[in-house]
Protein backbone atom coordinates (compact mmCIF):
# COMPACT_ATOMS: atom_id res chain seq x y z
CA UNK A 1 0.00 0.00 0.00
CA UNK A 2 1.52 3.52 -1.13
CA UNK A 3 1.21 6.28 1.00
CA UNK A 4 1.69 9.55 0.19
CA UNK A 5 5.25 11.57 1.86
CA UNK A 6 4.25 13.90 4.95
CA UNK A 7 5.56 16.76 2.84
CA UNK A 8 4.15 16.15 -0.06
CA UNK A 9 0.44 18.32 -0.44
CA UNK A 10 -2.78 16.60 -1.81
CA UNK A 11 -5.06 19.21 -3.74
CA UNK A 12 -8.93 18.47 -3.05
CA UNK A 13 -10.45 18.96 -6.15
CA UNK A 14 -13.70 20.26 -4.17
CA UNK A 15 -13.67 21.69 -0.88
CA UNK A 16 -15.07 24.16 1.26
CA UNK A 17 -17.50 25.54 -1.63
CA UNK A 18 -15.55 25.75 -4.04
CA UNK A 19 -13.69 23.28 -6.93
CA UNK A 20 -10.10 24.25 -5.44
CA UNK A 21 -8.22 22.15 -7.94
CA UNK A 22 -9.17 24.97 -10.05
CA UNK A 23 -8.45 27.85 -8.08
CA UNK A 24 -5.40 26.60 -7.32
CA UNK A 25 -4.38 25.76 -10.85
CA UNK A 26 -4.96 29.67 -11.78
CA UNK A 27 -3.94 31.41 -9.12
CA UNK A 28 -0.37 29.90 -9.77
CA UNK A 29 -0.93 30.12 -13.70
CA UNK A 30 -0.53 33.69 -12.95
CA UNK A 31 2.45 33.09 -10.28
CA UNK A 32 4.91 31.31 -12.82
CA UNK A 33 3.84 34.15 -15.36
CA UNK A 34 3.97 36.96 -13.37
CA UNK A 35 1.29 40.69 -14.53
CA UNK A 36 0.37 43.45 -13.88
CA UNK A 37 -1.81 44.59 -10.70
CA UNK A 38 -2.92 48.07 -11.64
CA UNK A 39 0.32 50.03 -12.48
CA UNK A 40 2.92 47.48 -10.96
CA UNK A 41 4.27 44.96 -13.11
CA UNK A 42 4.74 41.95 -10.27
CA UNK A 43 7.24 39.24 -11.85
CA UNK A 44 6.88 35.30 -12.05
CA UNK A 45 7.24 33.92 -8.08
CA UNK A 46 6.91 30.42 -6.91
CA UNK A 47 3.47 28.38 -7.33
CA UNK A 48 1.58 27.90 -4.04
CA UNK A 49 0.50 24.33 -2.28
CA UNK A 50 -3.17 24.43 -1.09
CA UNK A 51 -3.30 24.22 2.91
CA UNK A 52 -6.67 23.00 4.08
CA UNK A 53 -6.22 25.03 7.49
CA UNK A 54 -6.32 28.26 5.15
CA UNK A 55 -9.23 26.56 2.98
CA UNK A 56 -11.07 26.22 6.95
CA UNK A 57 -10.10 29.91 7.94
CA UNK A 58 -11.65 30.75 4.56
CA UNK A 59 -14.59 29.11 4.72
CA UNK A 60 -15.31 29.65 7.93
CA UNK A 61 -15.29 33.76 7.26
CA UNK A 62 -17.40 33.32 4.19
CA UNK A 63 -20.25 31.61 6.73
CA UNK A 64 -19.67 34.73 9.57
CA UNK A 65 -20.23 37.02 6.63
CA UNK A 66 -23.44 35.35 5.43
CA UNK A 67 -25.21 34.22 7.99
CA UNK A 68 -24.05 37.96 9.99
CA UNK A 69 -24.89 39.67 6.57
CA UNK A 70 -21.99 41.75 6.32
CA UNK A 71 -18.84 42.34 3.76
CA UNK A 72 -15.81 43.00 5.59
CA UNK A 73 -11.87 41.66 6.37
CA UNK A 74 -12.91 42.27 10.22
CA UNK A 75 -15.12 39.06 11.35
CA UNK A 76 -18.31 39.44 13.21
CA UNK A 77 -16.11 38.80 16.55
CA UNK A 78 -13.57 41.77 15.59
CA UNK A 79 -11.30 39.03 14.32
CA UNK A 80 -8.35 39.45 11.96
CA UNK A 81 -7.65 36.93 9.22
CA UNK A 82 -4.72 36.66 11.27
CA UNK A 83 -6.86 35.42 14.54
CA UNK A 84 -8.88 33.70 11.92
CA UNK A 85 -6.09 31.40 10.72
CA UNK A 86 -4.73 30.95 14.26
CA UNK A 87 -7.73 29.12 15.36
CA UNK A 88 -7.75 27.25 12.21
CA UNK A 89 -5.09 25.59 13.43
CA UNK A 90 -1.92 27.55 11.22
CA UNK A 91 1.15 29.07 12.69
CA UNK A 92 2.34 32.02 10.14
CA UNK A 93 4.62 34.34 9.58
CA UNK A 94 2.95 36.21 6.96
CA UNK A 95 -0.69 36.19 6.07
CA UNK A 96 -2.73 37.59 3.27
CA UNK A 97 -6.72 37.27 2.61
CA UNK A 98 -8.99 38.34 -0.43
CA UNK A 99 -12.45 38.63 -0.24
CA UNK A 100 -15.57 39.02 -2.84
CA UNK A 101 -19.13 38.93 -3.14
CA UNK A 102 -21.40 38.32 -5.70
CA UNK A 103 -19.04 36.21 -8.17
CA UNK A 104 -20.50 32.66 -8.70
CA UNK A 105 -17.58 30.81 -10.43
CA UNK A 106 -14.04 30.19 -9.70
CA UNK A 107 -13.38 32.30 -12.55
CA UNK A 108 -14.96 35.18 -12.25
CA UNK A 109 -13.80 35.88 -8.51
CA UNK A 110 -10.06 35.39 -10.01
CA UNK A 111 -11.16 37.83 -12.68
CA UNK A 112 -12.68 40.50 -10.07
CA UNK A 113 -9.55 39.65 -7.59
CA UNK A 114 -6.74 40.45 -10.87
CA UNK A 115 -8.10 43.72 -11.39
CA UNK A 116 -7.69 44.74 -7.68
CA UNK A 117 -4.28 46.35 -7.57
CA UNK A 118 -4.47 44.73 -4.08
CA UNK A 119 -6.10 41.54 -4.15
CA UNK A 120 -3.67 41.11 -7.56
CA UNK A 121 -0.89 42.09 -5.32
CA UNK A 122 -1.93 39.35 -2.54
CA UNK A 123 -2.48 37.12 -5.40
CA UNK A 124 1.44 37.61 -6.61
CA UNK A 125 3.56 38.10 -3.23
CA UNK A 126 6.16 35.91 -2.88
CA UNK A 127 5.81 35.72 0.60
CA UNK A 128 3.09 33.66 0.51
CA UNK A 129 3.44 29.91 0.23
CA UNK A 130 0.49 28.56 0.78
CA UNK A 131 -3.77 29.16 -0.42
CA UNK A 132 -7.20 28.23 1.42
CA UNK A 133 -10.19 29.68 -0.09
CA UNK A 134 -13.90 29.14 0.81
CA UNK A 135 -17.37 30.02 -0.52
CA UNK A 136 -20.26 30.18 1.03
CA UNK A 137 -23.65 30.93 -1.58
CA UNK A 138 -21.78 34.08 -3.21
CA UNK A 139 -19.08 35.29 -0.45
CA UNK A 140 -15.92 34.25 -1.25
CA UNK A 141 -12.39 34.44 1.49
CA UNK A 142 -9.12 33.41 -0.44
CA UNK A 143 -6.07 33.46 2.53
CA UNK A 144 -2.59 33.33 1.82
CA UNK A 145 0.38 32.72 4.38
CA UNK A 146 3.78 31.15 5.02
CA UNK A 147 4.20 28.94 7.92
CA UNK A 148 6.65 29.91 11.11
Amino acid sequence: METTPPEEVQKPDFAYGVNAADILDMVNEVRKSGCNCGATYMPPVSELTWNDALGKAAYAHSGDMKNQNYFSHTGSDNSNAGERITAAGYSWITYGENIALGQTTERMVMNSWLKSEEHCKNIMNAGFKEMGVGRIDNYWTQVFAAKK
